[in-house]
């Protein structure tokens, strides 16, 4: 009897045992999947967080792009302006030195201008398309028609126009009292638009 209540207390234990390592097991096994389920949280959320982070970047860069493009544009009309406004003057004082044959006086005025930072280069041309003075004296013996296809030697109101490589071209008409005396062309660089 003894033995058989040694039997029963050993199976009880076996089974208390057995019981407490099953509920061990399942401790653990909840430990696990909780510490799995918090790590897969922390994954997504941290995902999440880059996701929405690298929108908002990518959202101020297209922003900085815009303003940028923007402050070009406004930079662009407002050289526009000023390049026009520049011509009324430059023509006057051009007409005033070629009716009074002053073509040495041209030449230096068109040479102190391209010392000035933004212009690139200054011709005068006749009305029959032969260049006078060139502030390049390789551009001296180029026809106007070569060095400035399409432009219109009998015009007769300041053009601005914008080259793609962000150059501004000035053709201002020399009017004489009752002729045209011939043309400018100003080639100008902003400084909104840097040489590439």
């Amino acid at each position: 009897m003894d033995q058989v209540e040694n039997n029963d207390t050993a199976a009880s234990k076996f089974g208390r045992m057995s019981r407490e390592r099953k509920i061990m097991l399942g401790l653990v096994a909840a430990l696990l999947m909780v510490a799995v389920g918090m790590y897969g949280w922390k994954v997504a959320a941290v995902n999440g967080v880059e996701n929405r982070l690298a929108q908002v970047e990518a959202q101020q860069t297209e922003a900085h792009a815009q303003i940028i493009n923007q402050a070009k544009q406004l930079e662009d009309v407002r050289v526009e302006e000023a390049l026009r406004l520049f011509s009324i003057p430059f023509a006057w004082a051009i007409r005033r030195e070629l009716m009074a044959g002053n073509v040495n006086q041209v030449d230096q005025y068109l040479g102190q201008l391209v010392q000035i930072r933004g212009f690139e280069s200054a011709v005068l041309a006749q009305p029959d398309g032969k260049v006078l003075v060139a502030s390049d004296r390789k551009k001296l013996v180029e026809p106007f028609s070569s060095l400035y296809p399409g432009a219109d030697l009998n015009t007769n109101e300041i053009k601005v126009e914008k080259a793609s490589n962000g150059i501004f071209r000035v053709i201002i008409p020399i009017l004489g009292l009752n002729k045209h005396l011939g043309v400018a062309v100003l080639e100008y660089l902003s400084p909104a638009h840097p040489p590439q």
